[in-house]
């Protein structure tokens, strides 16, 4: 029993270091500072880009139809 109660005991404490001394430390380290990430806007040159590639696409199916229906 008493080896159980060890066992027991153990764990806790080391939960106990976990919460009051590994996770405070993680958080440090994984927290983003929000100004200092650059604010570049995405979005609309996304949007433009993907846009330019469709139109791209859609125009050379349209091309290569016509072309392969104009010959016998």
């Amino acid at each position: 029993m008493d080896t159980q109660q060890d066992k027991l005991k153990q764990r806790e404490a080391l939960e106990n270091a976990f919460d009051n001394f590994v996770q405070p430390y993680i958080n440090q380290v994984i927290e983003v500072n929000a100004q200092s990430l650059p604010n570049i806007p995405v979005a609309f040159p996304g949007f433009c880009c993907a846009s330019g590639w469709l139109l791209v696409t859609m125009l050379y199916c349209i091309w290569m139809r016509s072309h392969h229906t104009q010959k016998p």
